[in-house]
Parts: structure tokens; sequence; C-alpha cells
């Protein structure tokens, strides 16, 4: 059950300045040079304590550098809590894969924070202990939390949405700011208690699902552990057990989720060979031959849709010594699936492109185990399909499987089967950014 809260955000303030320059993306995307970027635009940008990387005056750690910088823009008036609780109706207009102009709503709110065995907040990615270990430092350094955790719910009603479009009607956003990508981020601070009621009420049956942000959930849940069993809880809306969250209705149009394509390497060539490939792939998949003169890319990206909209398993292959066609292959023996998977994975589970592309291709065929996926040993990531083909065209890569998108639905079924996804299955987009708002604690 979600219990949702109306929380007191830190803000920046006007006396920050231009919030473009404040603002980032969530911290897990922020490269090096990117952290650069962001520190050169203002002293306040949030990566400067979310990405922290100068020694602080008492010469510690990099956290309590952070905190430092956390407290200073507190006492200067740089962020600035609200006054009144509120929750915060989050709009994100961006252009989609096919250049139409969608937006993606929702809410940031406080949420009650329990441990996954309860079974009310579902995951679908397993985390890391760095990750984990990193945020925990810097939540126990400044007492608050900076970065989003997306959250997914079902509303086949769009009651919330309705509520929340009312809400905003006639008004103009509290905060709007472009990210670096394009996309615009608007902010509308809604205090209405009978709205926040509202939308509890809508929520209070459903169960959570998180689309991303897992290593953050854990982090604010160890982090409540940790100071419940110290004695240091707090109470009321600003007290551990509640973590912030933007939450968006798993039936909203404005869902977008990519693709990530697998690029594959370093293969012994009597794997990569592609006679030997082919005739493997045969026995499970119907293969569709096409030229690549003449728009062969277009055609098979064109073939690929079309399968994804009938639902069917369907991937694009590219292999480097075989130049003039591609492949579509769509699995033509389901029974293959359970052959490899069994009995254990429920049937959402073996209903994923990407749990059938890793079990019978890229483990049964080409020898690349999960030990191999976590460590990229002869795999590589890409979220763009036709640079994933360059590089293959180009002599890097050895072959790329081109992936159609995980739908928001099969996260639910899933997660709701208590079940992790295999490795990037998931890309969410646009990324949700930090510095919006900030959820300090009250201990």
């Amino acid at each position: 059950m979600a219990k949702i809260f109306p929380f007191r955000a830190y803000r920046y303030s006007a006396k920050a300045g231009d919030p473009k320059n404040l603002v980032t993306q969530p911290y897990d995307k922020i490269s090096d040079e990117l952290r650069t970027e962001y520190y050169a635009r203002s002293e306040w940008n949030i990566a400067r304590v979310i990405k922290s990387d100068e020694g602080p005056s008492d010469g510690t750690n990099t956290y309590a550098k952070a905190a430092e910088l956390f407290r200073k823009m507190i006492a200067e008036g740089v962020l600035t809590r609200d006054d009144k609780p509120a929750v915060y109706a989050y709009d994100i207009e961006y252009e989609g894969p096919g250049g139409d102009t969608r937006v993606r709503s929702g809410f940031i709110a406080t949420a009650q924070l329990e441990d996954f065995s309860k079974g009310h907040v579902k995951p679908h990615e397993t985390t890391l202990a760095g990750p984990k270990a990193d945020r925990l430092n810097l939540t126990r350094a400044t007492g608050a939390s900076f970065g989003l955790i997306f959250m997914l719910y079902p509303d086949w009603e769009m009651a919330s949405d309705k509520l929340l479009d009312g809400a905003k009607r006639g008004r103009k956003p509290d905060l709007e700011v472009g990210d670096d990508f394009g996309a615009l981020h608007r902010v509308w601070v809604i205090t209405d208690e009978g709205v926040i009621a509202k939308l509890q009420a809508i929520l209070e049956p459903v169960d959570l699902f998180i689309a991303d942000g897992h290593h953050r959930y854990e982090t604010v849940v160890n982090y409540m552990n940790e100071m419940t069993a110290k004695g240091k809880a707090g109470a009321g809306l600003g007290a551990v057990d509640k973590g912030m969250m933007a939450f968006v209705n798993m039936f909203s149009k404005g869902l977008t989720v990519f693709a990530t394509h697998r690029l594959i390497h370093s293969l012994p060539e009597e794997k990569a060979d592609p006679v030997r490939l082919i005739g493997e792939l045969e026995k499970d998949f119907e293969i569709r031959v096409i030229p690549m003169t003449g728009g062969g890319e277009d055609e098979m990206l064109d073939v690929l849709a079309g399968e994804y909209a009938e639902h069917k398993t369907a991937f694009g292959l590219v292999i480097r010594e075989i130049e003039e066609e591609c492949y579509v292959l769509t699995l033509a023996r389901p029974k293959a699936v359970d052959e490899f998977f069994g009995q254990k994975l429920s049937k959402a589970y073996k209903g994923l492109d990407v749990a059938v592309l890793h079990g019978l291709i890229l483990e049964k065929i080409l020898g690349i185990d999960a030990e191999a996926l976590t460590k990229q040993t002869n795999v590589v990531y890409a979220r763009d399909a036709r640079n994933a083909i360059k590089r293959v065209h180009s002599g890097e890569m050895q072959m790329c499987f081109l992936m159609n998108p995980t739908r928001p639905e099969q996260v639910a079924e899933v997660a709701g089967a208590d079940e992790r996804m295999p490795q990037k299955s998931t890309d969410f987009y646009p990324k949700m950014i930090t510095g919006l708002t900030i959820n300090k604690f009250d201990v």
C-alpha cells in the first residue's frame, strides 16, 4: 500500500541565479567531464554537493565538504525551505523518438519507506554495493536526499492525472528549467490540503514499482534503519521513514522507454563465426534477410518496430563480416525459452526480449554468461541504433543486436513476480533532474 505525504522541500531561491546553472542530471549520469561543466556554471550548482571532488576545509573527506557547502547554501539563503507542506506537480516536455512532442506528468512527494520484503515497493533491478555505500555516506553527512526516486503506480482511470491537471490549470509553473538534452522541466507547488488528501486516497490501495533509482531507494532505507537503531528517527513529515520520490502513472501516454542495444566484442573466432551463428539461430528464430543497400538499415528498424507493435520477441542483427545484409530475428519456437529457463522463472520474465536474447543467444550460442555480462567482458551497451551499426561496420565490434524497448507494464509484471530483470533492461527517458526539490530530514 502506497502511503504518500506532503513535505517542506528545500528549493533554490532567486538569490541562487538562473536555475539552468543549478540543476543537473542524476548523480550516476554525471561523468567527470560533465561535472567540470556543471562546476563552471555556478558556485551553487547541485553537482558540487552530490558529486563533490574537492577536499574540505577541515581536511577530512569529500562528503564532509559536500555537507559544509549544503549548510552554507541554507545559511546564505541560496536554498530556502517552503513554508507549508506540499506535493510538487512535475511535468517534463520533451521530444519523443519519432520527433513528436511528449509530456510526462507526475508529482514529487515523500512516501513511507519499507524493506522490499513487505511487498508494497517492487524493484526490478539488482543493485551494487559500491554506489549504495557512496550515497549512504553523502546522506549521513548532509542529513538529506537530493536525487528523485522514479516510481510507477497503476491508475487505470487516470484519476490522479486529472486531479493534478485541475490543480495546475490556470497557473504558471513555480519553476521552469531546460536540461542538457532539450527537455523542459516544470514544477508547481501544491499546498491545497484537499487535493493532497485526494491524491493520497488514490494511491493508498496500490503498490509502487521502482522505474529508476534502485540505489537511491535502498540508500534511504538503509539510512532509516541506521538512524532508527540509534534512536534518531525523528517524527512527523520530516522523519527518516519518509523518502522523496517522483511518481508517474504507468498508464500515462507520456512515458517513454528507450531500447538499449547490445554490441558484441572480443569473442573467439569460432564463437563469432557468422555461418555457425546463423545456423544456430535458425533452430529457434525466423530469420528475415534484409539487403543493406538502398536503405536496409531503415527497413530493418521498421520491421523491428512492426514486430514490437505485434508484441513479438524480435531483434535486429548486424554482423561485421557480412556487410551486404542485416537480419531481423523473430522468435519462432517459444518452447525453446521454457527449455532454457525451465519453470523457475515467471512467464512475465520469460516474455522479456532482453531475457530471451541473453539466454537463447548470448549465453546458449555465444557463450556469454551472466558474469561476463556484469563485467562487460564481451558486451557494451548503446542507446543509438545507427551508431551501434556504424561501430560494427567500422570493425570496432563483431556484431550488434538491436532491441525493442521494454514496456512499462512488463516492468510491473516482472517486479510483481518478485524477480529482477537482466542488466540494462530499461532506459526511461528523460531522466529526472536533480536540484528541483531537496528533502532534509528533521533529525
